[in-house]
C-alpha cells in the first residue's frame, strides 16, 4: 500500500528550479502511488455513424492524498512517461476540445506573468492554488486547470519539439474550429520544457467505440475512426518524439 503524503509538504522538498532531478522525483511520486485519487470521466465522440467513450482525467493530476494534493507541472517527456505508467495516453486538439465542452466546471484560465521564474516550484504551486480558488470545490470534469501537452502529426520526425494546446477563453485571440483560446496548437518548446501553466491530464487507453472495447491507439490510426479522437485525421504520431516505450 502506497505511503499517504500531503501534497503541500511533498512540494517544499523538489528543487525550486526546474530540473532533471524535479522531474525525476514526478515520475518516482507516480511510480510510488503518491497521487491523490484519480476520478476517470467518460467524454463522448461522434464522428459520422461512429460513437466513442474516452476516459479522462476529471482534473489534471495531482499528488498527494484526497484531502491535501497538489497539481504537478511537467514537462511533455515526463508526461509521456506517466501516461505509460499509468497505461494512459497523452491528448489530442480534439480530446481537449471535447473535454471543454463537456465540462461540468469551467473557470478562466490562471494566467501568470512569462517571466523567468515561470517554471519554478513556487509557480507551480502559486497556479495550483488560483485554479482551487476558481474551482471553489466543485466536482465534476473540470477546465481550464491548465495547458496541455498533446499528439499531432506536425510533431512527425520532430524529436526536438512538443506540441501544446489550450487555455479556453471567449476573449482570446486564437481560435481552433469553433473555440477561441490563448493558445493553439503550437510547437516553440523542446520536450524538456515546463512552467507553471503546463499541467499534466490523460486519457486511458481503453476506450468504447461503437458498443465494443478498443484500444485508444488502435482507433487514433484507423482512418475510419479516427475522427472521433483527431481533427487532423489517422495519427502518425502516438507518443511524444524521442520517449522510449517501457520495457
Amino acid at each position: 500500500m502506497a505511503d499517504v503524503v500531503r501534497g503541500t509538504d511533498w512540494v517544499t522538498r523538489l528543487p525550486e528550479r526546474a530540473c532533471a532531478a524535479r522531474e525525476d522525483a514526478l515520475l518516482e511520486a507516480v511510480q510510488a502511488g503518491l497521487l491523490a485519487p484519480i476520478s476517470w470521466v467518460p467524454v463522448h465522440s461522434e464522428h459520422g455513424e461512429h460513437r466513442a467513450t474516452f476516459l479522462v482525467s476529471a482534473d489534471a493530476l495531482r499528488i498527494g492524498d484526497a484531502e491535501d494534493s497538489v497539481r504537478i507541472n511537467a514537462s511533455a517527456r515526463t508526461t509521456q512517461r506517466i501516461a505509460d505508467l499509468l497505461e494512459c495516453a497523452m491528448l489530442t486538439t480534439r480530446l481537449c476540445d471535447l473535454i471543454w465542452e463537456q465540462a461540468s466546471v469551467r473557470i478562466p484560465p490562471c494566467i501568470g506573468a512569462p517571466d523567468p521564474t515561470m517554471a519554478n516550484t513556487s509557480r507551480m504551486l502559486e497556479h495550483h492554488r488560483r485554479v482551487e480558488e476558481r474551482v471553489a470545490g466543485r466536482a465534476g470534469l473540470i477546465e481550464n486547470v491548465g495547458k496541455h501537452w498533446v499528439l499531432t502529426n506536425r510533431l512527425a520526425g520532430r524529436r526536438d519539439r512538443a506540441a501544446n494546446y489550450g487555455w479556453y477563453d471567449a476573449s482570446a485571440a486564437h481560435r481552433h474550429g469553433q473555440h477561441a483560446l490563448w493558445q493553439p496548437l503550437g510547437l516553440a518548446h523542446d520536450p524538456d520544457h515546463v512552467d507553471y501553466s503546463q499541467v499534466v491530464r490523460l486519457v486511458r487507453r481503453r476506450c468504447t467505440v461503437d458498443g465494443a472495447e478498443r484500444e485508444l491507439l488502435d482507433v487514433m490510426t484507423d482512418p475510419e475512426l479516427a475522427g472521433l479522437v483527431s481533427s487532423e485525421g489517422p495519427l502518425r504520431v502516438l507518443r511524444q518524439p524521442g520517449v522510449p516505450e517501457a520495457a
